[in-house]
């Protein structure tokens, strides 16, 4: 029987953390995670990190304040940087690491929580499981850097082009 257990990213996971990403040929630098304990200090984010049998499969973030003035006017919190290891999908794992968020944000006393959704096919797995997990679109379009992409403008299709995406949080 599989075990899947989350919990706070701790200091000493960085190095297996960079090198299962390292080994599939992504670049996530140990200066990140450590950004994200720094800020986890100041609690202005949380991590959160899934270990399958032990082994590291997966992390996700929850920006307490988002950069994106929709969620942040009204104090939703924001979904950020939800990564499984590509051996580990399709094993509930990128759903647990979403619910352990919402639940987070219910014990913050939030009613809603959100996330940007990427738009490219690197995103399909991500777009499917967000729908289905009752994330909507928030009505605001497509967004670049955080700022709405308007018509005739140029933008670049990269991780930064996004719509948001919001979920109305239920208690117990």
């Amino acid at each position: 029987m599989n075990k899947l257990e989350i919990s706070t990213l701790k200091e000493n996971q960085i190095n297996e953390i960079v090198s299962a990403f390292k080994k599939i040929g992504w670049n996530k630098p140990d200066s990140i995670y450590k950004a994200y304990i720094n800020e986890e200090n100041q609690n202005l984010r949380s991590t959160f990190v899934a270990m399958l049998n032990g082994q590291f499969c997966g992390y996700v973030t929850i920006k307490w304040k988002s950069d994106y003035q929709s969620f942040s006017s009204k104090n939703i919190p924001e979904i950020c940087d939800l990564n499984v290891l590509p051996d580990f999908r399709k094993q509930g794992i990128g759903t647990s690491l979403i619910q352990h968020c919402e639940n987070k944000a219910i014990t913050h006393g939030c009613t809603e929580i959100g996330l940007g959704m990427g738009l490219t096919a690197d995103y399909g797995s991500a777009q499917r499981l967000y729908i289905r997990l009752g994330f909507v679109p928030d009505g605001h379009g497509l967004h670049y850097k955080y700022k709405i992409a308007n018509y005739s403008e140029k933008v670049i299709v990269d991780d930064n082009l996004v719509i948001f995406l919001s979920k109305k949080l239920h208690m117990g």
